[in-house]
């Protein structure tokens, strides 16, 4: 997964946070060019968490396949975004279940 692709990702989660904390409602136009459906935008931030971690998985199998093309550094580098935006997206998920329950809890 590309630098850009991680900021990309970085910015669709915070929004999608942002949006379920309530800072930022869905009419509101993302720093992006145009406004994204809030499912369109979360269905491709996890497939780019599932395409970093299957990268990282095959990174892992090449290197103890003892291929030449891969280095120690780059499966832990690999491993690292991997992690970082699995565990970013668990934040965001996190983010989503507490605003679900506070509106669930309102009294109408």
């Amino acid at each position: 997964m590309s630098n850009d692709a991680l900021q990309s990702l970085a910015r669709e989660m915070k929004v999608m946070a942002d949006m379920a904390a309530g800072q930022l409602s869905s009419a509101t136009p993302a720093n992006t060019a145009e406004a994204q459906d809030f499912r369109d935008a979360l269905h491709r931030a996890i497939q780019q968490v599932n395409q970093a971690q299957n990268t990282a998985q095959s990174n892992v199998q090449a290197f103890s396949m003892g291929e030449g093309s891969m280095t120690l550094e780059e499966v832990m580098v690999s491993l690292q975004k991997a992690n970082l935006s699995f565990q970013t997206m668990i934040a965001v998920r996190n983010r989503l279940v507490d605003a679900y329950k506070e509106v669930t809890n309102l009294q109408v």
